[in-house]
């Protein structure tokens, strides 16, 4: 068992969804492994995990593309017929066409490239701190993947182990239902001979449908436990499955004479949980980071340009010739004179309390859950001896009981306590 967790939990990270055939109607028979690869390769949320992992990877490329200058080739004609104001103030009508071609477009008379060919628009704080938040992002994200991952393997464990459980409830109680239907005949024999009573006779009917409703609501609890598993899975509305183990068995997953502090200490470096968290601490760290230096870190505005231009008095282009044109800027930029700056940084100082909050109570969580399936599992050890025990002394009560009415030593009433008391055993 404890390899087939670990290598289904891979095949979610390899497979895309759909990718394990499985039959679209009538009876399928699987076992706990491959379950657990269904689950990993078919299951909705776990795709939904794993495209939400490659959109946080996109985001971060894009983060890390901002100071890549953007690239424009394209073409402008202007013309102007009319009143134009020179310099000097004085207005004079005139008509004239301009062309430019090349890298860079919008060049219009004397006025600069209005898109210049080779541009860099970029707020420097960004472009240092947006990739390092985008990482953490997807680091957050990858880790809440796997929590996930890990959510539904447990439940598509748990539902396969109720799917025998119930399977296994029904053969008891179909075993049942014969040992009700046989202590009926023999009561309604004895009560027509004289040797009993009709009233027990009638107490073994009402046992009989008492046990025939048993059957009838463990039948229920399979069609209902395989409705699960199959959503788990993702398959088909027609298809019934089975489990391809006939009796429930105790699966250990832990060494079991581990002691509590090694298991709070394996879950708390292992579980994705913690990394998820400390993810977010760090993505709201970098946050924090970026608006106490952003303010003093400049934006930068570059623009480089090569095209042909040329232009004439009328419609005429002429004169065409080489052009260039390049331009830079910086400035910094205070909103409300570094009010709204400083309210940032109170802002996302109180995000990163938050999360680190949010990663403590994740750890008191889970040493919570260890700590109580650690006292589960002690528990249930004792409490699948009891049963065994109560089972062997319930058949063998049973058969004591039953061998005395063929040996005319008792009433078949007799055998309706352990009849009861050998269904609740099983």
């Amino acid at each position: 068992m404890k390899a087939i967790l670990p290598l289904a939990f891979a095949l979610t990270l390899i497979l895309p969804a759909g990718a394990q055939d499985a039959p679209k109607s009538g009876p399928m028979t699987v076992d706990l492994a491959t379950a657990l690869r269904l689950a990993g390769a078919r299951n909705t949320e776990i795709a939904r995990a794993r495209e939400a992992v490659a959109q946080a990877a996109s985001q971060l490329r894009q983060k890390r593309y901002l100071l890549i200058p953007a690239l424009t080739v394209g073409a402008s004609v202007e013309h102007h017929d009319g009143p134009l104001q020179e310099s000097s103030g004085r207005v004079r009508n005139i008509s004239r066409t301009s062309a430019n071609f090349g890298v860079g477009a919008g060049a219009i008379a004397a006025g600069p490239v209005g898109a210049p060919g080779i541009s860099l628009s970029v707020d420097l704080a960004d472009a240092w701190f947006e990739p390092l938040v985008a990482k953490q992002n997807r680091e957050a994200i990858t880790a809440a993947r796997d929590a996930l991952g890990n959510l539904i393997l447990l439940a598509t464990a748990e539902t396969y182990l109720d799917l025998t459980r119930t399977t296994a409830k029904v053969r008891a109680a179909e075993e049942a239902v014969n040992h009700a239907d046989e202590l009926a005949r023999l009561t309604a024999d004895f009560a027509k001979s004289g040797e009993g009573l009709e009233s027990d006779a009638q107490r073994a009917r009402v046992e009989q449908f008492i046990q025939q409703r048993e059957l009838e609501q463990a039948m229920e609890a399979v069609a209902i436990t395989r409705a699960r598993l199959a959503s788990l899975l993702h398959l088909e509305a027609d298809v019934a499955l089975h489990p391809a183990d006939t009796d429930v068995a105790p699966l250990s997953v832990t060494d079991a004479d581990a002691k509590l502090g090694e298991l709070i200490a394996t879950a708390l470096q292992s579980r994705p949980e913690i990394k998820q968290g400390s993810a977010q601490v760090r993505l709201a760290s970098d946050r924090l980071r970026q608006s106490r230096y952003s303010p003093w870190i400049p934006n930068l505005a570059l623009g480089a340009s090569a095209s042909a231009f040329g232009g004439g008095v009328g419609g005429g282009v002429k004169n065409v010739d080489g052009r260039a044109d390049v331009t830079a800027l910086a400035f910094w930029r205070w909103e409300a004179f570094g009010l709204t700056e400083a309210e940032k940084v109170k802002e996302r100082k109180s995000e990163m309390l938050q999360q680190e909050f949010a990663r403590q109570s994740s750890v008191d969580q889970i040493i919570a859950e260890v700590r109580q399936a650690h006292a589960q599992t002690d528990s249930r050890r004792r409490q699948i001896a009891f049963a065994e025990q109560a089972v062997a002394a319930a058949r063998s009560s049973y058969e004591l009981n039953r061998s005395r009415i063929f040996e005319k030593q008792g009433l078949p009433i007799e055998v309706l306590q352990a009849i009861q008391s050998l269904a609740r055993a099983r």
